[in-house]
This record gives C-alpha cells, structure tokens and sequence, in this order.
C-alpha cells in the first residue's frame, strides 16, 4: 500500500490562488459583458438580468433599425454581471443609436437613458427625442475634366431618382451617386470618375444641401470583341448574343443583358465580360467575354403513386449543347399501369430569329384508361417565341395516329392539325411557386379520318390559369387558386377520338375522384369523355418548418357532354389536406382527397396521391 502525505499548508495557498484567478477570470471575461464559458457557474450565480425599452419613438422603421443594430437586445441572453457593465453598453448603444438617427435625417435627435436597477429584472430605458427630420433641399451635379461639354448628361437630381424634398437620409444620397454612375455608364460614360462630394446640414431650415463634382471622361464606344476559346461550344454563336455593333456608344445596360442572355442559356457557370480601364488610340473599349461551361448531359428519374392510377416511373436522359450552338435533345420514358411511352424531343435555339426556338418532337405510346385503351403515335414540328416581356406564343402543326378501343369499338384515326398557344408565366418557381400567376391559351383544329366515322373535323379551346399570393414576409402561407375551361366543336362527342375528349378527376384534375370518373358514366360506371370541360380549385399552403409543409385544398368541376359547359350546377367537390417535404430539387407531396358529393356506388370515400412538385 503506498501513502500520500499533502502539506496542509500547501492547500490553503493553492486555494488562494485558485481564488483570485478565478476573479481575474471573471471580470476579464465580462468586461465585453459576455460570460466565458469557463465561469459559466460563477457567472450565473450573480449576473445582471434587464428588459430594453425605447420611450416615445414613433418611427416603426427606426425602431427595427434600433432593435437590430442594438448590444443591449443583441446580447440580453448573456447578461452583464454588474450594473457598470450595463450601463457600458447602454452608452455603446448611444453612439450607435446617434449615428443611425443623423444617417435617417433626424440631426437634431437627442439620447437619454435611465436604469431602474431596483427593478427585477432591470429596467432599462432608452428615452428618443428624434427632433424634426430634416429633408433634402438641393442636389448639384457639376462635371470637369474631359467629356464635361458633352450634351445629355444627367445634370438635376430627378435624373438620379432623387426627389428634393424627400427625408434627408444617408441612403438616399448612397443611392443617387450610384444611378449617376449607372446612368453615365449607360450613355457612353463607363469610366466616370467622382472627383469630390460635399454634404451641408442647414439647422437653420432643417435641410440638408450636396455637391457633387465628377468627371465623365471622353465619351467610349464599343471596340473590338474577343471570346475566349471555349472546347464545344461555337464561339459565332456566343457572338449572335450580343446587342450591339463595334463603334455604338457603350452602354452598360447591354453589357449586364449580355450576361444575363448568355446565362440564361443554362450552358455556362460564369460569365465575365471585361473591359480596360482606359479608351484606346481610336476611342473605344475592347470587350472580352470569358465563360466556364457547365455539364451539358444530365440524366433524371422520377415516380409517382396514387390510388387512382397506381404506380408509375419516369426517366430521361438529356443533352443541351447537342451541335455546339445549345440544341437541346431529351429522350424520355414513362412507365406506368396507365401509360407507357418514349419520347423523343428536339429543341434548337435561336433559329432564323433570335430567341425563337424551333421545336421537333415524336412519341410512341400505349394507354390503358378507364375510358379508352391502345396504341398511338405522335408527332409535332413548330415554333416558338416571345412577343413581349411576359407572353410567348408557340404554332405548329400535330400529326397523330392512334388505334383506341372504347365504347365505340376499336377504330383507326389519322389527324393533322395545328397547334396555337399563348403562355404567360410570371411565377417565381417551375416546381414550387409563392407568387405570380400563370395563364395558357389554347386553339387546336384538327382534320383527319377516322375508321367508320369518316371524315372528322373539330376544334379544341382551352383556357386555363394559376395564381399565388403569399401575405407574409416569411411567405411560410401561400393561397394558390386555378381554373380551367375547356370546348370542342364540331363533331359529336361519340365520334371523337376517345383520346381528344375532355375527362376530369385525379391528381392533376380533381383530387378526391378517380381518373377520368368525373363526367358523363355509362351504366357500368365506364367513363364517356365530353366536349366540355370546367374546373377550380384553391389550396393553402402552410410552410411549418425549412423541410416541412402542410396544405389544405377545394377543388371542383365536372365534365359536359355539351359544346360548352355549364358552371352554375352539377360541380362534383372535393377537399382535401396533404403533406409536403421540400428538397433541393421541390416539394415531395402526399395528397389525401376526400369527395364532398360523391354518387353512391360510383365514388370511393378517399384518394392518395404521392408525386413531386405541387399539385399546381
């Protein structure tokens, strides 16, 4: 056995100086007025515990401005261990505080404080007298130096987006030298200089004055243009982007539309276009676009699920730089219990027009729906392009043949015919929008034969729309509405091809009722198809975490055998509550359907439905 023998005395002087490190410690620790978390104990046994309140500040904006930019808030969970050290950073948050007022207009705003140290927990209050908010009075521009005489510069502080009269505040001033700057760049200025800006408050009339001397510089125009070597992707054809000719007056604006042009071919990663910082012997500024390209082949697989139409599986393969100039070919599978289909699809941009796309597309299928089954083959050669900012219009002419088994027997159909669609999309998100709103207009005469019902004439019109509006910042609620409409004229709905009639109910329809059951039913519950379609629905979404989502859905409508339908009675509803688990590449959704009117003997007493993306 071996014995240990400690000098007491050791002991007392060891737990001394235990003790004073300890304090050392402790208040070097709190001397930001943060605890060390090595005296966490010590700290919380003795710690300073305060509430913050501004007195008589009726500015909202100031207030957020004040709460954010705050020490006292910023560090209220780590309370300071004496009242010195409070009241250290209740005088930090003066100076701060005094700086935002003066950059907000207010220069005439007064700080005062008070510490009811006898309250628990303690009281703190910060008295705000903002004084008058002092507002812009003048704003000059005056240019020197070369390019000073030039004609059309911005010379009067609406030029800038600078309203006199409007609160003095510093942002405001930040903000109209960068449009001065911005707005030179755009007529030929690029390489404006400011030489010196002067700012004078006047208490006198509570205003505030500035000058801003700047130098334009000779006026540039666009020079030479060099893209860099890029391995697969055609240089001539990086070159048709760009929207302007050597020797135009440099704008930067097309410049930035440039990079967005060419980003938004989705065949680049960066995009950099530089230029000197100084003209050349001719007066120009060369331009060099440099580019990383991105991976042109991707590959997908996707599935779904639902009661109705049971399980399916889609995969696709993809090549966006197909010759060298962004062709775009997708080879697409569906695999399903209702349908099975290869898709082929070919896309060339900017074909005999800028922004007009060339589109070529076949499919060969084979669907088995409760109201129709067999084969067919599809095909689609058109164009399209934009009309304006927010419309794209698309024209071509559809080939189908098809060999289907309904209630009419199997019969043969030929049809050709055109295509015209009017699309306008303004939502923020394909997968998962929040705001914005969608509209599709469609015309598709068709002309063709069919096997014992001779010559077939008819056409298809289809209007449809989703909007979205989220009331909050957060945009955790999202209400989301759609409506659609649909005619056929010209022929019976019995001597339609059964794949061109209308049909509603399902997933992508009505949710609640099966696939195709809502509409005209033969007497064994065999759906018939109409000429007329109308549909609504609407939907909260409810964002409960970053990876979490609820939703809450009404949706109704019914399908006629009549030309056009008729909203004011026989909608069979549906609602619904479902869950959503967002990823990086959209929501996942589980849908539960429920019928509100449901025909006895026909409807079941629940749908589910599992997919990707929202239902719209």
């Amino acid at each position: 056995m071996i014995h240990t023998k400690i000098d007491t005395r050791s002991i007392s002087i060891l737990g001394v100086c235990m003790l004073v490190l300890s304090l050392f410690l402790h208040d070097s620790a709190n001397a930001e007025g943060v605890p060390d978390s090595n005296s966490v104990s010590a700290v919380d046994k003795d710690t300073i515990s305060y509430r913050t309140e501004f007195t008589d500040l009726k500015d909202k904006n100031l207030t957020s401005i004040f709460k954010a930019t705050s020490q006292l808030i910023a560090l209220n969970d780590h309370p300071p261990p004496t009242l010195v050290a409070l009241e250290r950073r209740v005088r930090t948050d003066l100076d701060t505080f005094q700086k935002v007022l003066r950059s907000e207009g207010y220069y005439d705003g007064k700080l005062t404080y008070r510490i009811e140290a006898k309250q628990r927990p303690v009281q703190v209050f910060i008295d705000v007298d903002t004084g008058p908010r002092y507002h812009t009075k003048q704003y000059l521009i005056e240019y020197v130096g070369p390019g000073s005489d030039t004609g059309g510069l911005p010379r009067e502080s609406v030029d800038v987006g600078l309203s006199l009269g409007n609160p003095a505040r510093t942002q405001l001033i930040v903000d109209a030298q960068k449009r001065l700057l911005q707005t030179l760049a755009g007529i030929g200025h690029p390489l404006a200089i400011i030489i010196d800006q002067k700012v004078v408050v006047d208490h006198g009339d509570n205003s505030m004055s500035v000058k801003i001397q700047i130098e334009p510089g000779e006026t540039a125009r666009f020079g030479s243009l060099i893209v860099e070597e890029t391995t697969d992707i055609d240089t001539d054809y990086i070159k048709s982007f760009v929207p302007w000719n050597k020797g135009d007056i440099f704008d930067r604006r097309k410049v930035n539309k440039l990079r967005d042009l060419l980003l938004g071919t989705g065949l680049f990663a960066t995009v950099a276009i530089e230029r000197p910082n100084q003209l050349n012997q001719e007066g120009m500024l060369p331009v060099t676009i440099r580019v990383s390209k991105r991976k042109h082949r991707s590959i997908g697989l996707a599935g779904r699920w639902s009661t109705d139409e049971g399980f399916a599986v889609e995969a696709f393969w993809e090549h966006r730089n197909l010759l060298g100039r962004q062709e775009r070919l997708t080879l697409a599978t569906e695999i399903g219990e209702i349908k099975q289909e290869f898709d082929a699809s070919f896309v060339k941009p900017n074909f005999l027009h800028q922004h007009q796309n060339l589109l070529v597309n076949g499919a060969l299928a084979h669907e088995d729906t409760p109201a129709y089954k067999g084969p067919l083959t599809r095909y689609f050669g058109g164009l399209e392009r934009p009309i304006n900012k927010e419309w794209r219009i698309l024209a071509g002419f559809p080939v189908e043949f098809s060999n289907l088994s309904d209630l009419q027997g199997t019969r043969d159909f030929f049809l050709f015919g055109l295509d015209i669609q009017g699309n306008r999309d303004t939502s923020n998100d394909r997968l998962d929008p929040s705001e914005g709103t969608r509209i599709r207009l469609s015309l598709r005469p068709y002309s063709g034969k069919g096997e014992g019902a001779g010559d077939t004439i008819f056409l298809i019109s289809e209007m449809s729309g989703t909007g979205y509006y989220a009331p909050d910042e957060g945009r955790r609620f999202i209400f989301a509405g759609r409506a659609k409409l649909g005619s056929i004229v010209g022929e019976e709905t019995s001597t339609l091809p059964a794949n061109k009639r209308f049909y509603a109910g399902g997933g992508a329809s009505i949710r609640g009722y099966e696939f195709q059951s809502v509409g005209p039913l033969d007497p064994d519950k065999t759906p018939l198809g109409g000429r007329s379609l109308f549909e609504i629905g609407t939907e909260l979404r409810i964002k409960l975490t970053d990876t979490i989502g609820g939703v809450i859905f009404l949706e109704g409508g019914n399908v006629y055998d009549d030309e056009f339908p008729d909203i004011s009675s026989d909608l069979q509803w549906a609602a619904g509550v479902g869950v959503r688990y967002f990823t990086a590449v959209g929501p996942m959704r589980l849908d539960f359907g429920f019928p509100l009117n449901s025909r006895k003997g026909i409807d079941d007493s629940m749908q589910f439905y599992i997919s990707i993306g929202q239902a719209f």
